[in-house]
């Protein structure tokens, strides 16, 4: 389900409401209280998020414990009616709440994608403080650098001493071969000539300028297998059949709208080709939550939106680690539904 929590700022607390119970009127001033919290949570109703709220704090909460006076706001629930709802002496009770007269807690924060174990991944905000980044981790912060672009993932320097839960497996990166079309072609017919019974794979980008608007990297680089007629040897006919990166062209004939092949002179142009081997052998692994942040700067910042989506997928599910012939190897577990989040 999805929520936001707001709690009472004691500044602003002119009437002593705080940590009272909800009066006959039910008229609760908006203004006095503070926005803390807002995500998805593994909850099934507001019991759940009372017990997390109070047992096991998300890594991202800014706020104090669950308590009288707080507003639960459901955003999005299969059991739940959305709305607003006060956390009573005992229990919940739906109220009146004005949102946009609520505070958002000042301070600087950084979009990074949050991984703690056993839960799915998830962008969210985290204090850009020393003190906020080791509140997540639960201890001092270690950063490890394990790919060529700028970001890094930011952990507890002592998890595995600790004995922390193991969390997610950093692997080896995808080793990229940059070739030309011809190059592609070629490497194609001879796979293909060669009948050994596994086909090569490649990807071709195309410019941005082959198409009348605006399309991204992805949209434009299209999945091409070796089994095509137009690499096979001694086949008739010659098509080349391929699907773009985010799926939204899928079996496109490239050789019609190709003009390094039978497109016409204003057709699509490559701007790259490239073929790609899986790494995937596990390098490390960390224990305990952990953030994947940008490190483009002096200091730690935050994901871009397209970088953030990309690394909340990458890492999307848990894993569950075991030993292996003296080597540690790992599964994904997707969590049960209604747990995700």
């Amino acid at each position: 389900m999805e929520i936001r929590i707001y709690q009472i700022n004691q500044e602003r607390d002119d009437d002593n409401l705080a940590f009272r119970m909800l009066p006959p009127s039910r008229n609760i001033p908006s203004e006095i209280y503070d926005k803390v919290y807002e995500s998805e949570v593994d909850c099934s109703n507001l019991e759940d998020v009372y017990r997390m709220f109070n047992l096991e704090h998300p890594a991202d909460f800014r706020g104090r414990s669950l308590s009288v006076s707080d507003v639960v706001e459901v955003v999005e629930s299969n059991r739940i009616t959305p709305g607003y709802y006060y956390c009573d002496t005992y229990g919940f009770k739906p109220i009146d709440f004005e949102p946009d007269k609520a505070h958002e807690i000042k301070g600087d924060t950084m979009r990074v994608v949050l991984l703690e174990p056993g839960r799915t991944a998830r962008i969210a905000d985290i204090p850009a403080t020393l003190e906020g980044m080791q509140k997540v981790v639960g201890g001092y912060i270690e950063a490890t650098y394990p790919y060529e672009e700028q970001v890094c993932i930011v952990c507890n320097e002592e998890g595995k001493l600790q004995d922390l839960p193991l969390n997610r497996a950093i692997r080896e990166e995808d080793t990229i071969t940059e070739l030309s079309y011809g190059d592609l072609k070629t490497l194609f017919r001879e796979t293909e000539k060669a009948r050994i019974g596994k086909h090569a794979v490649g990807y071709i980008v195309f410019t941005e300028d082959s198409f009348t608007k605006p399309y991204s990297e992805e949209s434009r680089t299209y999945v091409v297998s070796s089994d095509n007629k137009a690499f096979i040897p001694n086949m008739g006919g010659y098509s080349i059949f391929a699907s773009c990166l985010d799926g939204t062209n899928p079996c496109v004939r490239l050789d019609h709208y190709m003009t390094a092949e039978h497109g016409s002179e204003d057709g699509w142009k490559v701007e790259r080709c490239y073929i790609k081997e899986p790494g995937g052998q596990i390098m490390d692994v960390v224990a305990g939550t952990c953030f994947i942040c940008s490190c483009a700067g002096s200091d730690f910042g935050s994901l871009s939106q397209e970088q953030a989506e990309r690394y909340a997928e990458k890492f999307k599910y848990p894993e569950n680690f075991y030993m292996l012939n003296g080597k540690i190897e790992c599964y994904p577990i997707k969590p049960d539904r209604g747990q995700e989040r």
